[in-house]
């Protein structure tokens, strides 16, 4: 798989940038909120964006269906960032997840993961330090903290199908 450089975007999300093989860069910027911007970088300044496209999630998803997917996009989806050894990530809860529809202590994940969701954010607004009768509603974002493998756990259980 080629390299793609990863840039933390604090308050925004992680930018992605693939080179190709005759020179010219594209991006991708995961938005904390799901949303993506597919970018198309100047041929003479990388630096410097020459064509953007906002992507919802979902579109986000079908044109990586459309590429052919890649482990890269699992990544991009984990949307994770690294503080020392901790690590926060946003997940979109699918409509098929197993866990969809439960609350936070059915879904144990602290106990079954050791991570713990330290948020809830909807369409209706954000729960900060949920408590355990919250349910986990499909199209919700689950903020989960915890070490590394924790985490990817805990975004294993959120995002399996049910």
């Amino acid at each position: 798989m080629r390299k793609v450089t990863e840039t933390d975007l604090p308050g925004v999300g992680i930018r992605f940038d693939l080179q190709t093989d005759i020179g010219r860069c594209v991006g991708v910027v995961a938005h904390q909120t799901g949303r993506r911007d597919l970018v198309i970088y100047d041929e003479h300044d990388i630096d410097r964006a020459c064509e953007s496209v906002e992507l919802t999630e979902d579109e986000g998803h079908t044109l990586g269906e459309l590429l052919g997917g890649s482990p890269v996009l699992e990544h991009i989806d984990d949307a994770v960032h690294r503080l020392e050894d901790l690590v926060i990530s946003w997940v979109t809860i699918g409509e098929q997840s197993s866990l969809a529809g439960q609350t936070l202590a059915e879904a144990a994940l602290r106990t079954r993961t050791g991570a713990g969701v330290v948020a809830l954010v909807s369409e209706s607004g954000s729960i900060p330090i949920p408590g355990g009768t919250e349910r986990l509603e499909p199209g919700d974002t689950a903020v989960v903290v915890g070490v590394p493998s924790a985490v990817k756990a805990a975004t294993r259980l959120l995002t399996r199908p049910g």
